[in-house]
């Protein structure tokens, strides 16, 4: 199913399903009670058979938020165990007000926090259901501690979660850029016909937007480096980028000041011969 094209992470995400003999496996539940209701439609419009698993790539909000519809329709949950997000570090109650102002109280009707696995992933596991094989991996904290990616062997499909965004800026505020660079190489070793990115259009060629995103991932390293080892302060270092938009967090320039500023701490932890967690 997917989501907002056009929007970098801004819009919906994209979610998927894989329907075999003995039920369905759905990666990913959207970003609200309401959106995980329009999930469960378009399953329904395409099989009646049961709802066995819920992978979640990650737990930010906008991915599993709408976890608790596919719950009640069945489904287990497979995920990582480590949810922490910095949008979670207010408390439960303030995320939750946080997201209502993002979607709308009448779309979070019915919620409840549904992303803790009945079957934890913090390596690799294989799901074998009706013939078909999906492996969960975790390609390490790239993005979030808590990234999962799910691969259809025989398909040649991979869904990366927010691994892989449409526009290549694959955000690094919850995660660390060096892994996901490392992330990136795992996912061109698998050679995927295709990948399913977390948000927008699927790309003609896997490749290229893992290459798009390396490309922007590495040169903000090399700038934030060469900023730290000059002695320029972060302030200076970033000031060569345009203005975060102050009410859209997750907007192109937004995205790519938070990450900036992410790596430039990273870039000044190596500097200082302290390791990056």
């Amino acid at each position: 199913m997917l989501g907002d094209t056009g929007q970098g992470v801004e819009g919906r995400p994209n979610a998927g399903f894989v329907v075999t003999a003995d039920g369905v496996v759905v990666i990913d539940a959207l970003a609200s009670p309401r959106q995980g209701e329009q999930l469960l439609r378009t399953i329904r419009r395409v099989t009646d058979r049961p709802i066995k698993w819920l992978v979640l790539t990650h737990h930010h909000p906008d991915h599993h938020f709408g976890a608790v519809v596919l719950r009640q329709a069945g489904a287990k949950v497979i995920a990582h165990p480590d949810k922490r997000v910095l949008a979670s570090e207010g408390g439960e109650d303030a995320l939750i007000a946080d997201w209502v102002r993002v979607v709308g109280l009448d779309a979070m009707r019915g919620f409840e926090f549904a992303d803790t696995p009945d079957r934890p992933v913090t390596s690799s596991d294989t799901l074998r259901l009706g013939g078909k094989t999906l492996v969960v991996t975790h390609p390490g904290a790239g993005h979030s501690p808590g990234d999962l990616m799910v691969w259809l062997p025989e398909d040649g499909v991979l869904f990366v979660g927010d691994v892989l965004v449409e526009d290549g800026v694959s955000m690094v505020v919850d995660g660390n850029s060096g892994v996901l660079l490392q992330a990136l190489d795992t996912v061109t070793a698998m050679h995927p016909r295709t990948v399913v990115p977390g948000h927008g259009a699927i790309p003609a060629r896997a490749a290229d937007l893992v290459q798009r995103t390396r490309d922007y991932l590495s040169h903000l390293q090399h700038e934030m480096r060469a900023a730290v080892e000059k002695g320029v302060p972060m302030r200076r270092a970033m000031a060569i980028l345009p203005p975060a938009d102050s009410l859209r967090p997750v907007s192109l320039n937004s995205r790519r000041r938070r990450n900036a500023a992410r790596v430039y701490v990273e870039e000044e932890r190596r500097y200082m011969g302290l390791e990056t967690p």
